[in-house]
Parts: C-alpha cells; sequence; structure tokens
C-alpha cells in the first residue's frame, strides 16, 4: 500500500509541476525559437531617389510652423505678432502651446497651476491673474511668483481659466 501512494504521490507531483513549470530564462523556454541563424536580405544603396523614400518615412525633427489661417478647426489660436508694447510676455512652447500646466502632488489631493516662460513683468502679470480669478472663486487665490525662473504657481486647477485669460490677451 507504501508503494502506491509513493508512485501516486510521485504522479501527481510531475503532473503539478508539469502544469507550473517556470522558465527561468526565456531561451531555455520550450516555446522559443532560434533566430541567430535567420538572415534578412538587405541591399545598400546610396541612390538620391532611393533615399526620398526613407525620408518622407521618418519623422520631422523640428515641429513645423502652423499655416496661418483665420480659424483653425481645434480653436487653437496662433500667438499675435504685436506683442512688444505689452508689459509681460509668456513664449509659446516649441509646439506652440500656451505653458499652463497642472501639477498634482500628494495622492492628486494637491492641485497647482503653473505658468512657465514669463518675460518681463512677472510681478504684474501675477496681480492680473489673480484679478481675474477672483472674479471665478469664492476663496483667496494662494499664488506664488518666482521672478529669476519666470513661473508663477497657482494653488488650485485654474488651468483653463489662465488658459482663457491668455488668449482673450493674444499671448
Amino acid at each position: 500500500m507504501a508503494v502506491i501512494t509513493l508512485k501516486l504521490g510521485k504522479l501527481i507531483t510531475k503532473i503539478i509541476l508539469g502544469y507550473i513549470q517556470s522558465y527561468p530564462s526565456y531561451q531555455s523556454s520550450q516555446f522559443l525559437e532560434d533566430l541567430r541563424d535567420v538572415k534578412v536580405k538587405y541591399e545598400v544603396t546610396k541612390d538620391p531617389v532611393d533615399w526620398s523614400f526613407v525620408e518622407r518615412a521618418l519623422p520631422p525633427t523640428v515641429v513645423p510652423e502652423p499655416v496661418k489661417k483665420d480659424k483653425y478647426p481645434s480653436g487653437w489660436r496662433p500667438q499675435a505678432d504685436n506683442l512688444k508694447d505689452r508689459h509681460y510676455f509668456i513664449e509659446r512652447t516649441k509646439n506652440h502651446m500656451i505653458p499652463v500646466y497642472l501639477e498634482l502632488e500628494r495622492r492628486n489631493t494637491k492641485k497647482t497651476t503653473v505658468i512657465r516662460k514669463i518675460q518681463g513683468d512677472v510681478f504684474k502679470l501675477e496681480k492680473d491673474l489673480v484679478a481675474f480669478l477672483q472674479k471665478e472663486s469664492f476663496y483667496p487665490i494662494r499664488s506664488q511668483v518666482n521672478e529669476f525662473a519666470g513661473i508663477i504657481k497657482i494653488g488650485g486647477d485654474f488651468v483653463n481659466a489662465v488658459k482663457y485669460f491668455l488668449e482673450k490677451r493674444q499671448f
């Protein structure tokens, strides 16, 4: 009787290990094909006509300038050209977007609106923004100005309101 239970125990162990067997390396897996001997045929060419097809497939290295239109389908607006007489200036990003971001901290419970790339009188912009946002909020607006880095941080999620404020002033 002991021999039968021993053989039955080994059989059960083999069945269990057969299903649960893991491979410590992907190379020792029985499902992996040996790809070392696979040869890919290719041809080296320096013909400019052939290379033009390759250049079309490559992504552009620089974001192109947007085409000037009266209205864009997405609602995006380009930056105005005559902004030299303003007290402050906000440079667009390399993708031609307004640099206003939402920072989330402490498991998304602390929200901070960040405006970057500010040039000129940062304190005047902060004063104008707080005056505009105070109409929208019941609570006092908390803000922090970093004059040297050209950054303003505003406590709360005011990204859309700040973008609206800047778009109305053609930044």
